[in-house]
């Protein structure tokens, strides 16, 4: 039976900029890590994320544990961390990995800022705009040095015609896949945006 709500919510203050919001299914010590795309919730719109961290946890058994966005140009992810650290203590939680999945602005942050974190060990990167400081994720892929690194892009996306400037830093850990019909927000009924973790970063 799909949960009504997350198992725990955590608003947490970011520096003195914005307060984040994380929604926590809890499960094992594999963490699945959402993060909304700009100024997205930690539900998603019509409760995409919560719907996703059902279905993660019900076949994986995984903890999942989504992210509002309130971004303004500085580094999360330091707080993120440590929302999941103080978690996987609460839990007892010896040796957890962590699987990073951002959509949109979610996505850049991930690409930015995700090699300084060893505990992720694949990233799965939707739509993130590649127009936007691509010094930034061309340094992100090749500094990369977990297990997989996947973008995803709808080609219907405005990213999409950038998307070639990915195609030559791909190898056995940096992958680049197309979705035909997809617009930035997945809202072609084609595919499901909640199959995306299942096909690109838990497999």
């Amino acid at each position: 039976m799909e949960k009504q709500d997350y198992d725990k919510i955590i608003h947490s203050q970011f520096e003195d900029i914005a307060i984040i919001d994380y929604g926590i299914m809890k499960g094992n010590e594999t963490i699945v890590f959402i993060k909304a795309g700009q100024d997205g919730s930690m539900y998603g719109y019509q409760n995409k994320y919560l719907k996703m961290a059902n279905i993660i946890h019900k076949k994986y058994g995984y903890t999942v544990i989504c992210s509002s966005n309130p971004f303004d140009g500085t580094n999360p992810l330091n707080n993120a961390m440590e929302i999941i650290e103080n978690y996987c203590k609460e839990q007892n939680f010896q040796d957890y990995k962590i699987f990073y999945m951002g959509h949109s602005n979610g996505a850049l942050i991930g690409a930015w800022y995700g090699i300084h974190y060893p505990k992720i060990k694949r990233m799965l990167l939707v739509n993130g705009p590649l127009m936007y400081n691509w010094h930034k994720t061309k340094e992100g892929i090749k500094n990369f040095s977990g297990e997989k690194m996947v973008f995803v892009y709808g080609s219907l996306d405005q990213s999409f015609y950038y998307t070639e400037l990915i195609k030559p830093l791909e190898n056995e850990k940096i992958k680049l896949e197309i979705i035909e019909g997809q617009d930035h927000h997945f809202s072609k009924d084609t595919f499901d945006f909640k199959k995306l973790p299942e096909s690109f970063l838990l497999n």
